[in-house]
């Protein structure tokens, strides 16, 4: 799904948010927008309907205290209903990332509910996601939850990622010590599958020399780097392997960031490592 924003209004999106409407009747869950019905769904006893418009009107205030709000999307299908907010620029190796926040709940049992902080590069399209989060299933409590897990969000919520992403700037870490981090577990096929994915868009997009090109071409399970082993630079790998999830739910945005900045434990620095090649 490609996400349009449009110039944050509060009145206005305050309206379309008003128009939700979430029901439990008996072992159905019933959800309107406007007068609509666009979703039934039939629940358990441990379903809790979850209150997303009094959610999101309390966080939007909470959220305008520290940030000016300058783009937002909204989405209301079905049973899903999903909000990001575009805040302060911040710019990281000559490229322009937003201060974002990501909510997004579901009334039919498809997704659980989530609040997810991080930065949006509208431009490149690429989301990061690292540090603070929420994401629990609609069942006995989650209201709890949900409202005691943020209760302040400031500047402070974003100094971890953005100083891991700049701290990867000037740097190159081994292709071997990639695939360890994507690759933790070798039994899992869907890690040697995001592997591949990563080493396919990253031949695709940058200069590598023809004996790289045939070294990044090998299948994950059959890649073995002893002898053939080289360096990539850190952050064009980072903003790769995070290009890969940009259509995904912020949950799992936030999961690969985590996962992918662990690069910064092997990375080094260019001229240390032109001393210790030369």
């Amino acid at each position: 799904m490609t996400r349009q924003y449009i110039k944050y209004d509060k009145v206005s999106l305050f309206e379309k948010i008003d128009k939700i409407s979430i029901d439990r009747v008996g072992n159905q869950v019933i959800t309107k927008f406007g007068n609509n019905v666009i979703s039934t769904a039939k629940v358990s006893k441990r379903y809790e309907v979850f209150d997303i418009k009094s959610y999101l009107r309390s966080k939007i205030d909470m959220i305008e205290k520290n940030f000016k709000i300058s783009e937002y999307f909204f989405y209301v299908k079905k049973g899903v209903q999903e909000l990001i907010l575009l805040s302060d620029e911040v710019e990281i190796n000559e490229m322009r990332f937003q201060k974002s926040f990501f909510i997004l709940n579901s009334s039919d049992r498809s997704r659980k509910l989530n609040f997810n902080i991080g930065l949006f590069s509208k431009t490149n399209n690429i989301y990061i996601i690292k540090n603070i989060g929420l994401s629990k299933k609609h069942l006995n409590g989650v209201t709890e939850i949900a409202e005691e897990s943020i209760k302040n969000i400031n500047d402070e919520v974003f100094s971890e990622q953005i100083d891991m992403m700049r701290s990867l700037v000037g740097h190159k870490v081994l292709l071997s010590n990639i695939k360890k981090i994507i690759v933790n577990d070798p039994d899992v096929n869907v890690n040697h599958m995001k592997f591949d994915s990563f080493k396919n868009y990253f031949l695709n997009r940058y200069c590598l020399h023809e004996d790289q090109l045939k070294i990044l071409k090998v299948p994950s399970r059959d890649l073995n780097t002893d002898g053939s082993d080289f360096y990539l630079d850190a952050f064009s790998v980072f903003y790769t392997y995070m290009k890969l999830f940009s259509d995904q739910d912020s949950h799992v945005i936030r999961r690969e960031t985590e996962k992918i900045s662990e690069i910064t434990q092997f990375a080094i620095r260019n001229q240390i490592l032109d001393s210790l090649l030369s």
